[in-house]
């Protein structure tokens, strides 16, 4: 991933049951090629699966361009997914919404933690934008903020 060539402005808004279907197109659009390489196979999540009161779109230039599904545990945030849409990538969309649920977390005195998959370039995104890793696995790498 190379730095955002120009930073877009985004608003975020709640995601509702027509979303359905564009949140499965893009965890396939973003996801698949790492799972495939880690596991040998992509599986679609089902559709039905996802809270979508934990899922928010982030809208640019007056289309969808990725979500952010976070979910609030006793002792941090968790980010589910924080994915953006491949036409909208490199624009400093994803690192906004990053900042929001940061600020988020901050505001609450929580850190903000995600996992990523060990095939996913997507850690020096991560990485760049303040969080940590706390531990690995053989597939995925756990990070973390500190509130």
């Amino acid at each position: 991933m190379s730095e955002p060539s120009a930073s877009v402005p985004i608003r975020i808004r709640d995601a509702i049951q027509a979303d359905r279907p564009y949140l499965a197109w893009l965890e396939e659009a973003c996801m698949r090629d790492y799972a495939v390489a880690l596991w040998g196979v992509w599986r679609t999540r089902p559709g039905e699966s996802l809270d979508l009161r934990q899922y928010r779109i982030l809208v640019a230039s007056e289309r969808d361009a990725g979500c952010i599904g976070v979910r609030r545990e006793v002792d941090h945030l968790w980010i589910d997914a924080l994915y953006v849409a491949p036409g909208f990538q490199n624009r400093g969309i994803g690192a906004a919404a990053l900042r929001i649920a940061v600020s988020e977390g901050a505001a609450e005195g929580l850190p903000v933690r995600l996992s990523v998959l060990t095939t996913n370039p997507a850690l020096a995104f991560y990485l760049r934008n303040g969080l940590v890793v706390e531990r690995e696995t053989v597939e995925r790498r756990y990070l973390t903020t500190s509130p």
